[in-house]
C-alpha cells in the first residue's frame, strides 16, 4: 500500500517539475536608462603684474590658490553630455548662477541661514541627441563676485564663515529611449574665497545615473524546482527501499513454512526411505491413512518401513497384500 502511495507522489512531483519546468515567468529588472555628465574646467589669466608669473600667462587647473591681485578673473567651462540606452531627443535649458550663503553645520544637521542667487549671463537652449555634448563658457570677475556676497553678509549683519558656490541648472524634456521625460539637474562648482586669493577644487566632474524596471522573461534554474525534484528523489528512494522489503517479507514468510514442515517431519526421518509407488495397484487392497504420524504408528506395528514417492508425494507400505498409504501435496517440499 505504502509503495502505491509513493508512486503516486513521484507521478505527482514528476508533472509537477515538468509543468514549473516548461512555464513562462517574468520578473521585473532594473536597467541603466540614461546618464547624465556635468563637469567644470577653468584657467585664470595673469592680467596684472606681480613677481611671480609673467602677464598673459594662463594659470590653470589645481592651482592652490590664485590671487586677486594676480589673476582677478576665472574663465570658466561648463561641459554637459548625455547617454542614453538607445535614443534620445531632448531640449536643454542651461542657466548659471552664482549662489552665495550662509550656512552652518555639515551633513544633515548643516542649516542654511541665508541664500542669494546671482545671475551669470542668459539661460542658454539647445537641442541634444544621444551622445552629444554641450559647452558654456563664461566669465567671473572675482573680486566683484566676493564684494557681492559680502554685501548681502554685511547688510544681514552675518558675521559666519560665507559660502559660494557656481550652480548651472540644467532642465530637459523630450523623448529618452522613446519614452518622454522631463528632469532638472544641478551641478555645482564650489569657490572659497578669503581676503586675498580665492581657491578652486581640482576635481569638479560629477554624473547621474538613471534606472528603469523592464519586465524580462526568466530562463527556468534549478531553484524553481528544487521543492519538487527533492520530492520526486525522496520518493523514488522510498520506493526502491521498500520494494525489496517486501519481497524479503514474502521470502521469509515462504521459508519459514518449509521449516515448520521440516518440523513436523523430523521425529518420522528414522522410519521413511524413498522410493517409488508400483504402477498397478490393483491387486492391492487399499488403506488410506489420515496422517503421517498414523502411517509410521502402522510401519512401526507390522515392522516396515514407511516409502516416500517425492514425485507424487505419497507415503507408503506394502504389507501382506495391503497397501497402506498417506497423500500429501506433491508441491510440498522434501524431508
Amino acid at each position: 500500500m505504502l509503495t502505491v502511495v509513493f508512486l503516486l507522489i513521484m507521478v505527482f512531483s514528476g508533472l509537477w517539475i515538468y509543468e514549473k519546468y516548461t512555464e513562462t515567468s517574468y520578473e521585473q529588472e532594473e536597467v541603466l536608462s540614461y546618464t547624465q555628465y556635468g563637469t567644470y574646467t577653468y584657467s585664470a589669466s595673469v592680467t596684472e603684474p606681480n613677481p611671480l608669473y609673467p602677464e598673459g600667462t594662463r594659470l590653470e587647473m589645481g592651482k592652490a590658490a590664485y590671487f586677486f591681485a594676480v589673476s582677478p578673473t576665472l574663465d570658466v567651462s561648463f561641459i554637459y553630455s548625455f547617454e542614453a540606452a538607445d535614443s534620445a531627443d531632448l531640449d536643454v535649458e542651461a542657466e548659471t548662477m552664482i549662489v552665495a550663503s550662509g550656512k552652518e553645520g555639515s551633513g544633515e544637521e548643516q542649516k542654511i541661514f541665508w541664500q542669494k542667487k546671482f545671475s551669470v549671463g542668459d539661460p542658454i537652449t539647445v537641442k541634444m541627441e544621444n551622445g552629444d555634448i554641450f559647452i558654456y563658457n563664461f566669465t567671473l570677475d572675482m573680486p566683484e563676485t566676493k564684494l557681492m556676497a559680502k554685501k548681502v553678509q554685511y547688510q544681514l549683519n552675518y558675521s559666519s564663515d560665507l559660502a559660494i558656490e557656481i550652480v548651472t541648472t540644467v532642465d530637459y524634456e523630450g523623448k529618452i529611449n522613446g519614452q518622454k521625460v522631463k528632469g532638472t539637474k544641478n551641478f555645482a562648482m564650489p569657490i572659497n574665497i578669503v581676503s586675498t586669493y580665492y581657491q578652486v577644487p581640482a576635481e569638479l566632474g560629477s554624473r547621474e545615473d538613471t534606472y528603469k524596471n523592464i519586465r524580462v522573461k526568466r530562463d527556468p534554474s534549478l531553484s524553481m524546482i528544487k521543492f519538487p525534484l527533492f520530492l520526486f528523489f525522496l520518493n523514488a528512494i522510498l520506493v526502491g527501499a521498500l520494494i525489496p522489503i517486501g519481497k524479503m517479507k514474502k521470502i521469509d514468510t515462504e521459508y519459514i513454512e518449509k521449516i515448520e514442515k521440516e518440523r513436523k517431519k523430523a521425529p518420522f526421518k528414522e522410519f521413511i526411505s524413498k522410493g517409488k509407488i508400483p504402477e498397478n495397484l490393483n491387486s492391492l487392497l487399499q488403506v488410506e491413512i489420515s496422517s503421517l504420524k498414523d502411517l509410521v504408528d502402522v510401519a512401526s506395528d507390522i515392522n516396515e518401513r514407511v516409502i516416500h514417492d517425492t514425485a507424487s508425494g505419497e507415503y507408503f507400505i506394502i504389507h501382506n497384500g495391503t497397501l497402506y498409504i498417506f497423500f500429501e501435496d506433491p508441491s510440498e517440499e522434501e524431508y
